[in-house]
């Protein structure tokens, strides 16, 4: 009895050793990639290197990794650096950008509670509703064609049949319809949908890829000098990966389209992170 009690006690003291090797090992790996992630972003220690002259920090003196923040200024980059993360920036152009109302659209078959004249919509075998807002609605139109976004073998594309007054809650609900897409869609399914409205004029637009958006809003990182510095902006239509810039940014301006996400982290880890910059 006492030698299978002695064996039991060896064995569990055998699985706690494994497992506090284990979490050992967890631990040295976590705290290295730690390591590793302060030294790319911050450059905490290049041998043979000081730091500041009385408390360590850099005070918006270029890091030893070749990264560095400023306040009012951005963030700054070595040429080595930029090449290592492979900046890339575009400018602010003027393009005559579609103007694209996104909506979500229930299917009802092809009995629906609408009563529209029969010849408007007699090429359709599909009909669905959608609603939106009355400031979008307003520029819907009958006859506009839309696209409805199901992964089919064929793209389905449909037709603007009505556009009704707006509700109580101020929207208004856009009745659609679809042609040859009985088997593709079912009465009851939502399915994605886009109208794209053409525009006369040119907007200011840049590529989407340059978009950072935050719980505190949405930015860009415009390039000020030799520095990349973060600007708040105002978006307005996507499409074919380009978005509207309705504020913060002016045609000629230049921002950064990559690493978007590189660069906060830079600034994030400066600012709140307790960095070596001021």
């Amino acid at each position: 009895m006492k030698a299978n009690i002695v064996a039991a006690d060896v064995r569990r003291l055998r699985i706690d050793s494994r497992r506090s090797r284990r979490r050992g090992i967890q631990s040295l790996l976590t705290l290295a990639a730690t390591l590793i992630l302060a030294l790319a972003l911050a450059g905490c220690g290049k041998k043979g290197e000081a730091h500041g002259k009385h408390d360590g920090h850099n005070h918006g003196e270029e890091s030893p990794s070749g990264a560095s923040f400023k306040a009012g200024k951005g963030v700054s980059l070595t040429e080595e650096t930029r090449k290592i993360l492979g900046l890339e920036t575009a400018d602010v152009t003027e393009r005559k950008l579609s103007n694209q109302i996104h909506l979500t659209v229930q299917i009802f078959g092809e009995k629906h509670h609408h009563l529209l004249n029969p010849e408007v919509h007699s090429g359709c075998d599909v009909h669905g509703s959608a609603f939106l807002s009355s400031e979008s609605a307003a520029v819907v139109k009958a006859g506009q064609s839309v696209h409805v976004l199901k992964d089919t073998d064929s793209p389905l594309s449909g037709v603007v049949l009505a556009v009704q007054k707006a509700l109580a809650l101020g929207e208004s609900e856009v009745v659609i319809g679809v042609s040859n897409a009985t088997t593709a869609l079912k009465s009851g399914e939502f399915v994605p949908a886009r109208i794209n409205l053409p525009r006369e004029k040119a907007v200011a637009a840049i590529p989407q890829a340059a978009l950072l958006r935050t719980s505190e809003g949405t930015f860009v990182y415009a390039v000020n000098g030799d520095a990349y510095f973060r600007t708040a902006v105002k978006v307005g239509s996507e499409a074919d990966g380009w978005v509207e810039i309705t504020d913060g940014l002016l045609a000629g301006d230049q921002v950064v389209t990559k690493p978007v996400q590189t660069l906060w982290l830079i600034e994030l880890r400066a600012t709140k992170g307790g960095g070596h910059s001021h």
